[in-house]
């Protein structure tokens, strides 16, 4: 299902992890792209270890917040992935601007406008935890929020669904916790994997969704198809205990993964600790990833039913211990872990 050629298209984020490989995957598919990005002269370093050379993107500068900005990248362009935010869960309550929603009514809003077709927005299943339910599927309920992330990622996703009920031909993903090879940062689960592979991995009860970067890119570029109007997709990826987790990391990474088992009351309540430790500027080292937001979430997570996105974009999951062996190898290529012997 390629996307139609020679088809002009925004990407925001694109210096980012799910950004870059969105960006590098289009320009492989032959569309024109163009990226709005605050610091160019990080386009380089992030598309060139795709094997995408910086001059085959436009580049327009400027911030997801700047409604000009914005307005001049859009220009021209037939249709737009909207992949930037600001990261939370990890290392701390997340962030205290309301750039992610600021930056969901500037970029979807103008697109809307604009009558760009479609929109594609990336959004987390971090908007519907804590679920009562046994998964997260396309008409889940969003969840109170549990702190500024989550709050933000709320009201974002509440826009969308307002647009979309009014037939604005936004396609929205809800995306479970990205793994795999090749990004410019090494936060979120680069982080949790040099915690788990430099120490150990608590095991509390719950789980995560693993999704491989690569793959979501391919189900996005085939997301952009004109003329299908709003469409809602959920790509969790494969769900895994947590001790499944390590299990699939140990194997991805051919060495064993020390784990501890912990109940949830003592892994939240050690978020908790280190989320004041941290307000006091305590260096947490290895643990700096774990907040209480992010204890609460590892507790809480269900599965989420991607059939639906499965059969209508014709993609596939691939095996989670391929994705760890692709991410491990990638980090000690790039020194963030140490290469066994």
């Amino acid at each position: 299902m390629p996307t139609p050629p020679q088809r002009r298209v925004l990407v925001t984020g694109a210096t980012g992890f799910v950004g870059s490989h969105v960006t590098a995957a289009l320009v492989r598919d032959g569309q024109r792209v163009r990226v709005l990005a605050r610091n160019p002269e990080k386009v380089p370093a992030a598309l060139e270890p795709h094997g995408i050379d910086a001059t085959e993107v436009e580049v327009a500068v400027g911030d997801m917040t700047d409604e000009a900005a914005v307005a001049a990248a859009l220009d021209g362009c037939d249709a737009v992935v909207h992949a930037a935010a600001e990261i939370g869960v990890d290392g701390g309550s997340g962030p205290t601007s309301t750039a992610n929603v600021d930056g969901v009514r500037t970029v979807i809003g103008a697109a809307v406008d604009l009558r760009l077709d479609p929109i594609v927005y990336t959004s987390s299943v971090m908007a519907h935890l804590p679920n009562d339910g046994s998964a997260i599927t396309p008409d889940s309920p969003l969840a109170e929020p549990l702190s500024s992330y989550g709050e933000s990622k709320h009201r974002a996703e509440l826009l969308v669904r307002d647009w979309q009920a009014q037939g604005a031909p936004i396609v929205s993903f809800t995306i479970g916790g990205v793994y795999g090879p090749t990004s410019p940062h090494l936060n979120s689960s680069f982080a949790a994997i040099a915690a788990a592979m430099g120490l150990l991995m608590l095991t509390p009860p719950g789980g995560s969704n693993v999704v491989d970067v690569r793959d979501l890119a391919v189900a996005i570029t085939r997301a952009l198809e004109p003329g299908r109007g709003p469409r809602r997709y959920v790509a969790g990826g494969a769900f895994l205990t947590w001790p499944e987790w390590v299990e699939a990391l140990s194997e991805g990474a051919g060495v064993p993964v020390a784990s501890q088992e912990i109940d949830a009351e003592g892994i939240i309540a050690m978020g908790r600790q280190f989320d004041e430790q941290r307000a006091a500027g305590e260096d947490l080292g290895p643990f700096a990833a774990l907040s209480e937001e992010a204890a609460i979430v590892m507790t809480c997570g269900v599965p989420t039913d991607d059939s639906a996105t499965l059969a209508d974009l014709g993609v596939t999951w691939r095996p989670t211990a391929d994705t760890f062996r692709d991410a491990v190898e990638f980090m000690r290529r790039v020194g963030a872990l140490e290469v066994s012997s």
